[in-house]
């Protein structure tokens, strides 16, 4: 019974540590968990909080999406108005194309009249736009390609004047007056070779001569430009041989055109019409060379200046229209016929504007008219003022001078406008 007992005893006894030990264990398991359970519960809590956070931003962004989408539905019903009234207007604009393709139709029938016209006003304006004088000049560029047609005038011994080539069949042009009292002319080149030359022909009035070569130079002639498109103050070059300084190159600027100019000569004094007035320095020498444009034409030839005593800047040259002219004339017949009116007529002055009442000094006072001349045979009278001629206004003497000398010749027939007293009358003269 002992034995029973004190082995019964010992089996509760093992069975108490056993359970001791279980329930030591079982507790730290449950402390276990319950650290767990609470890390759990806190990361539980704060992804709550995240969740509800990202849930009401969601909520707001689906909110403002919605929104947006109510406004797009907006935006998109007025373009649909707006497409469906550009519909309309682009039927409009069709049918306007369409009549408009009629009109078109019938243009056409008669353009290609038009465009011809229109083409040839193209090329007007083109050859317009190529005859404007250019407002600067290449100085250098132009004396390296005019200067070996331009020479210097010699009467044997000594340099007298200047002159230039004006074709391939050696003829010279230059100043009358340089040639006038020569009884020996040798021309000189800038390359240094010479020649003989011999007057074919001399227009006095017009102090134009004409001179022969004994043979044709090795030279490119100068080309003479339309001098009625000289334009004020364009710039403008000269080449000649003042006080035998050979080969000189000055510039300037056109001063005034259609000068009329007394002319003191050694032998009378010469009335020289149609005169380009210029202040590129032209002195003693200068006389017969070429007045050059921008594009390097000749626009006149040099033949007087004003006394140095008197003052500076005031150079003229013969314009080249009548170089043309008279030249040409002088070539094929040797002589150039001018034309005459049979007047003396003078510049209206100031008081007689007053006294006559007159608009404007524009016109040419009638001094005399010469007995079996042409103005007495067409009825004008003396104190007559002539006012147009051939239709076009008469500004003073000059402009009629330059324009009869350029413009017409004997036998031709002009109208005359002219005051007479208070009244205008129309003649025609031959």
């Amino acid at each position: 019974m002992n034995k029973v007992l004190i082995g019964i005893l010992v089996f509760l006894l093992v069975l108490s540590g056993a359970q001791g030990a279980y329930s030591y264990l079982l507790s730290k398991e449950i402390n276990a968990l319950n650290e767990q359970l609470t890390v759990f519960q806190a990361d539980f809590t704060a992804f709550r909080g995240e969740s509800i956070t990202k849930s009401d931003d969601l909520e707001k962004g689906i909110r403002g999406t919605a929104a947006k989408i109510g406004t797009l539905e907006d935006e998109l019903g007025g373009t649909a108005f707006r497409i469906g009234t550009l519909e309309d207007k682009l039927d409009g604009s069709l049918t306007k194309i369409d009549t408009l393709k009629g009109e078109i139709s019938s243009v056409a029938r008669i353009g290609s009249g038009t465009l011809s016209r229109i083409s040839t006003l193209d090329n007007k304006i083109r050859n317009v736009a190529a005859n404007i004088p250019e407002p600067w000049i290449d100085a250098q560029s132009i004396y390296q390609r005019v200067s070996p047609a331009v020479v210097s005038i010699s009467n044997g011994e000594q340099v007298v004047g200047s002159g230039f080539t004006i074709d391939t069949e050696a003829h010279v042009l230059t100043a009358y007056h340089v040639v006038e009292q020569l009884s020996q002319i040798e021309i000189i080149f800038p390359d240094g070779s010479t020649s003989t030359a011999t007057v074919l022909g001399f227009s006095k009035y017009n102090d134009i001569a004409v001179l022969g070569l004994e043979e044709p130079p090795v030279v490119r002639p100068l080309i003479l430009a339309d001098s009625t498109r000289t334009r004020i103050g364009e710039p403008v070059l000269t080449i000649g041989s003042p006080f035998s300084l050979t080969q000189t190159l000055t510039a300037g600027i056109v001063s005034q055109t259609t000068r009329l100019v007394a002319i003191e000569y050694d032998s009378e004094t010469r009335q020289v019409p149609n005169l380009i007035q210029f202040d590129a320095a032209a002195n003693f020498g200068n006389s017969g060379g070429p007045l050059l444009n921008s594009k390097g034409e000749v626009i006149g030839m040099v033949v007087a200046r004003v006394d140095p005593q008197q003052g500076d800047g005031i150079y003229h040259a013969v314009s080249s229209n009548i170089l043309q002219r008279v030249a040409s004339s002088l070539i094929d017949q040797g002589s150039f016929d001018h034309p005459w009116l049979g007047v003396s007529i003078a510049d209206l002055t100031p008081q007689e504007v007053q006294t006559r009442e007159l608009e404007t000094m524009n016109g040419v006072l009638v001094k005399n008219v010469l007995a079996g001349g042409p103005a007495e045979a067409a009825g004008l009278k003396v104190d007559d003022i002539i006012v147009t001629f051939d239709g076009i206004v008469i500004r003073d003497v000059a402009a009629l001078t330059s324009y009869l000398w350029e413009h017409k010749s004997p036998d031709d027939t002009v109208t005359l406008e002219v005051m007479r007293g208070t009244a205008k009358k129309e003649f025609s003269l031959k």
